[in-house]
């Protein structure tokens, strides 16, 4: 396998070639979060532009390949979800053995792949860098804070006697701020995955709510301290909203986890027990 860089002169839409295989191959990661259309908008533009540049650069490209036509040009992409690109792809396959290009095997074969069709422990690391979802929100601001006080007295006072639970009377008012903020935040977090990627919103509020009904029905993972159980819960949250939604920056899956668990606090699934 060899890396074409594209620093000096372009990289003839070609990342790493193959000469063994006769394979090329391209990568790209759209920049999230987007909607399943737009991914597949993008993805299909990429492949169409990449394509061309074989077409205008065949004669440099058969010297890669040391005479011997490609056979395959695949497009490697952090997630692949959309039968359209696969159409694409399809549709490119045929244009291009029509167009009788020297460095074009006659069989030519136009496709896209993504983590799955590869095994995960070799592209792992790799894949995870491109594939990372970061999102970034304002931050709050005390009148903020104040104002979410005064509207929700009965959360405010839910969380203030369960984490006197947890913190000494002369840390309480800091560690119930520290909570409301967590969760305001994971709140925020949550709508603006909503709005830019709905279909990672829809896997990351489904194992929220998945662990909400274990904990509902069976209580707290662990026994023990009040920091046992909520690190017990911390790790199995963000562990579920990671292998659930895999590109999800562990920072925003740490801040959706920590406000989950504090919304939990509030709103009761989550109690701890007296301390004595």
């Amino acid at each position: 396998m060899h890396k074409i860089p594209a620093a000096h002169k372009g990289d003839y839409g070609i990342d790493y070639y193959c000469p063994k295989e006769l394979v090329a191959y391209q990568c790209y990661a759209v920049e999230e979060p987007v909607d399943i259309v737009v991914r597949a908008d993008r993805q299909k533009k990429k492949i169409t532009t990449d394509l061309a540049k074989i077409v205008l650069k065949q004669t440099e490209i058969s010297k890669l390949f040391l005479g011997l036509p490609i056979k395959h040009w695949v497009l490697l992409t952090p997630l692949h979800d959309s039968k359209d690109v696969n159409l694409h792809c399809a549709k490119k396959t045929g244009d291009l053995r029509a167009a009788n290009c020297a460095a074009l095997d006659a069989s030519f074969e136009v496709a896209i792949q993504d983590p799955s069709a590869f095994p995960s422990k070799a592209v792992a690391a790799g894949i995870s860098a491109l594939s990372k979802v970061t999102l970034s929100i304002p931050a709050l601001s005390k009148t903020e804070l104040e104002n979410w006080a005064a509207g929700s007295s009965d959360l405010l006072a839910n969380v203030t006697r369960k984490l006197k639970k947890r913190a000494a009377p002369d840390q309480i008012e800091d560690v119930v701020a520290d909570a409301i903020k967590s969760f305001l935040q994971g709140n925020a977090l949550l709508d603006a995955l909503r709005s830019g990627a709905p279909d990672l919103h829809e896997k990351v509020m489904s194992a929220i709510k998945s662990r909400a009904r274990r904990l509902q029905f069976a209580g707290p993972q662990a026994s023990g301290s009040v920091g046992e159980i909520l690190h017990a819960e911390l790790d199995a949250l963000i562990a579920a909203v990671q292998v659930t939604a895999p590109s999800i920056s562990t920072e925003n899956a740490e801040q959706i986890a920590y406000g989950s668990i504090c919304e939990w606090i509030m709103r009761c699934p989550l109690d701890f027990p007296d301390v004595h």
